[in-house]
This record gives structure tokens, sequence and C-alpha cells, in this order.
């Protein structure tokens, strides 16, 4: 689209009001944006892209998986354009390309790396037309916002650029079979010891073929509908694999990679198969972009989880465990519950990861804790679960329908009376679970919780 007079006006208010925001000391992530687009609603396709962009889509992990590509990148010196700081959908898209513009509208990077919500692709995707569309996974998430997972591929398909190159998890037959026809490179992580010990989710998100309706055949199945799998009657099923983790060893945090340019070997910088996936996300792009092993690999060395997804703070004798559990998202939960379950020890587990939506306002969609693995939580090392926030007693029945004793699960309004709760005297670690919008009502569990175990140690 061409440049108007509608769009310059749109530009320069924007660019005034980022102004305004910065010397008055407020961030305001994405009013630019939103005044840019209210003012000349094709702002998006009328304005200037870098030559090269790079959309991060998925249900989880786009978050983690973009900060790791960014952190490489730099590492190796690459100027690139980021929305790190800001919204995932049109308005922050557009605040970013204002902020990375000249006064007219010029890029003044040739990358970037933009992490993108699927469900605002009618918003975005008609007027950006990536180089790279890069998807962690899809599954269900947020139904009361995203329906089901098909109706988020068809969003995808319906407005994706057909010369958009797709860099897909291929062990997700949903995400790996997005835009028919459009070139594709799959990673994924091979069968692994560990899978012979995976237990069976309430959610699957794809049990039929999509081109016959046969029951799929699986050759192992990690979790949910995560794994490798094919039709018996059609054949559709599993891409190849262009980039393959074949192997990883925990004691030495590194995994095995097989890629087109032979194997190569990386560090781990998380415990959970989530990050694993993350890593080999990132590490498959970069490599498939053309940046070398020694690159990757060498930058990949210094990299680290951001804190705000996974944090351990040694307070006393005890370990506190900041982690990031997405609400609403039945297979985010179930993730970090099966590994908790899988560490050992002798836990207890505050549960912050409600809808902040919800608990403002409350509604009556609780469905999504039914569809949550709480059953891993009967595990003998879980000592106690104390959900809290406005639906903590629903959080409480759901734990009790799931087969956990009582004297386990106890419920707190308040994140001060969950923590309060915590029997000290009977665990080692404590994990404070939260959603997105929930970290300041987790930091409040957590102050509280810390001063009684100081406390506890001074007497």
């Amino acid at each position: 689209m061409k440049r108007n007079f509608r769009f310059y006006f749109a530009l320069f208010f924007a660019k005034c009001t980022a102004l305004v925001l910065k010397l008055i000391g407020r961030k305001g992530t994405s009013m630019p944006g939103s005044w840019a687009i209210i003012l000349c609603p094709d702002f998006l396709g009328r304005m200037p892209l870098p030559k090269e962009v790079v959309l991060v889509a998925g249900t989880n992990g786009k978050t983690t998986v973009a900060n790791l590509i960014e952190d490489i990148l730099t590492a190796n010196g690459v100027d690139y354009l980021c929305n790190r700081g800001g919204a995932n959908v049109n308005t922050g898209l557009a605040s970013t390309l204002i902020a990375g513009s000249t006064f007219f509208g010029r890029p003044k990077h040739d990358l970037a790396i933009f992490e993108f919500d699927e469900r605002s692709a009618p918003l975005i995707l008609p007027y950006i037309k990536p180089s790279t569309f890069l998807c962690t996974n899809l599954c269900r998430d947020a139904l009361d916002r995203n329906a089901n997972v098909d109706f988020i591929v068809k969003l995808i398909n319906e407005n994706l650029w057909q010369g958009a190159k797709l860099v897909v998890n291929g062990d997700d037959l949903i995400a790996s079979h997005l835009a028919p026809g459009s070139q594709r490179v799959c990673f994924g992580i091979s069968q692994l010891p560990r899978d012979s010990g995976s237990r069976p989710n309430l959610v699957r998100d794809i049990v039929c073929c999509p081109e016959c309706d046969t029951p799929l055949s699986y050759d192992f199945l990690r979790y949910n509908h995560i794994g490798r799998a094919h039709c018996p009657q059609c054949g559709w099923g599993t891409h190849p694999i262009a980039y393959d983790c074949t192997a990883v060893d925990m004691d030495a945090m590194e995994f095995t990679l097989r890629t087109p340019h032979g194997e190569e070997a990386y560090r781990l910088p998380g415990a959970n198969i989530t990050d694993l996936y993350n890593t080999v996300t990132a590490v498959a792009f970069l490599r498939d972009r053309g940046l070398s092993y020694q690159q990757v690999a060498g930058a990949l060395q210094g990299a680290q989880l951001a804190r705000s997804r996974y944090d351990v703070e040694k307070v006393g004798d005890k370990e506190v465990i900041f982690c990031l559990a997405k609400g609403q998202s039945p297979i985010a939960s179930s993730r970090v519950f099966d590994f908790i379950t899988r560490q050992g020890g002798r836990a207890a587990i505050i549960l912050l990861n409600y809808d902040s939506h919800d608990q403002a306002h409350s509604s009556e969609n609780i469905g999504w804790l039914y569809e949550v693995d709480y059953e891993f939580l009967r595990n003998d090392c879980v000592k106690q679960l104390i959900p809290t926030g406005n639906r903590c007693y629903d959080y409480q029945v759901r734990a009790l329908l799931a087969g956990m004793e009582p004297s386990r699960v106890h419920a707190a309004p308040q994140p001060e009376e969950a923590a309060a709760l915590v029997d000290l005297d009977n665990v080692d670690k404590v994990y404070i679970l939260h959603a997105v919008f929930t970290v300041p009502d987790a930091r409040r569990a957590r102050d509280e919780l810390v001063k009684r175990i100081n406390g506890k140690e001074a007497c």
C-alpha cells in the first residue's frame, strides 16, 4: 500500500505520543500503535517493513523462543528490531515498527523478530508478510478467547502469505501441517528413554486423520498430542524432521541435534521437556537461517531462561521456586505439574495461575480446570497444594476430584494466607506457580513465605 496523508498524520501523532510518554516516565508499550491504527486503520499495511520479518507464533513457548533467538543474535552482533518489551498483537507490532523507524517511517533495521499472537492473525497477517513463520506448537488455550484449536488454524491458514517459509514443530501434527503447500522446515525430538514413563493426558487435540478420519497410529506419544504418528489408511502424518534432537544428557545438561550439516551438541538451559523444545526451536531456526554451529553453540553457553519464567531462590534450608503456569492453558499447566512430580523431594505448591479478568470480575467459565491433569499431583512428593484467588475453592474441588487426599489440599483466598498455610516442617521446596498477569500476587506470597522461613531460622 502507498503512504498517504492519513498515514503520515497517524505516524507523526504516534511518534509524538511515544515522546510524551517517555518524557513523563511511562512505557506505554501499545499506546502509540493504538493511536496509529485508530487514525489510520490500515496503518500496518502502509508502514514500511524491514527486509526480513520473522513471526514467532505458538500456543506455548513463543516468548521464550523469541527471547532466546534475540539473545543469540545479539551475542553474534546481529542488528534487529523486536517487540521483546511490548505486546504481540497488532497495536504492539505497530508501536515497535514506529519506534524502529525514522521520522518519515523508513525502517532502521533490516531484520525484525516479532513475537506474534496467533489469535490476532486477521489483524496482522493481511498486512505483514513474513519471510519466516516460526511455530512452536498449537493446542487448546483460553477457550473463551481462542475457542477450538481448529479455529486458530483456520485464522492462520486464511491469512498467512503463501510465500512465507515455515519453521514448525514436526512433533505437533497440527502446527506442522499449517499452510499446506508452503515450504517448511521441521524440527523435533526423537523418542527418548524418558518417554517410556510418559503419562496419558486428559487432552488430545488430534486423534484422527484430518484427510480420511481414520484413527492415527502413534509411533510414540510424548504428551497430549505431541509425538510422531501416521495414518494407517492414507499415510498422512509426521513430516520429515530436518533438525532432530536424538539424545539428551541431563547430567551434563546437553543435547545432541541431528541436522542437515551433521550431528551437533548444544547446551540445554533448563530441565523441563518444554525447555528442550524451546531450545531446539531456536537452534533449528538460527541454523537454517545461516548462523554457524560455532555461533549458535557459543552464544547458547551463556543463555539463561527468563527469571520471570523459572527462578529458584535458596532461603534458609528451603528452595522457593517461581514458575510460570499459564492461566486457562491446560497443556501448559499440566506440563508444569508433570515437571514438579519428576523432580521429587518434598514439595508444597502455591497455585496462582488464575486469569486476571476472572479475578477482577468473576465468570462461570471454569471448564479449563477439568482439562488440566491434576491427577499428576497425587504423587507422594506433593505434600501440599494451596490454590489461592477468588476461584481457590473451585481449584480445591478439582484437586479433590482428581484423587488428592483432602489433608493435602488447602484453599486460601489471599496470597499471604496461602504462604501462611505452608507446612515448613514437612517440605523442602515451595513452588509458586503464577500466570502471566498474577506476578504481583505471586510476589506477595513469596515475600510472606520468605519472612516465615527467615523467622523460623532465627528461632
